[in-house]
């Protein structure tokens, strides 16, 4: 089976450290909750440093962001699991394997930021 994992760098300086985090934690999310389109962003600084969560499926604005030292002192990532799953449920997904939904209404989402539902049209 081909990796369906992909790394992007955008600007700035790139840690192995934070890739190959990010690559666990998504690879986590993955095994937990198979067939979403989950993209994780670690960006680690001296003091300490955040982990992006999000679903592309559901938003590509929203998220959610959890402190790396958090996510660090987590070594089951039971909190990535978590987050994870409170994505899905803002959207009304079920918590697991991806079934193809569309995401109608995120619950916390400004309403300018809510997906446009247009008849007859299948995205």
């Amino acid at each position: 089976m081909a990796s369906t994992t992909q790394f992007i760098v955008e600007g700035g300086r790139a840690d192995v450290s934070d890739f190959a985090l990010a690559k666990r934690i998504a690879d986590k999310l993955h095994d937990h909750y198979k067939g979403h389109l989950w993209a994780v962003f670690v960006n680690s600084t001296e003091k300490g440093g955040v982990v992006h969560i999000k679903n592309m499926a559901i938003s590509t604005l929203y998220g959610y962001v959890l402190h790396l030292t958090h996510v660090l002192s987590d070594p089951t990532l039971t909190c990535v699991i978590k987050a994870g799953g409170e994505i899905l449920e803002r959207a009304n997904f079920a918590r697991g394997k991806a079934r193809g939904e569309y995401a109608a209404y995120v619950d916390g989402k400004a309403p300018r930021h809510q997906n446009i539902i247009v008849p007859g049209v299948v995205i």
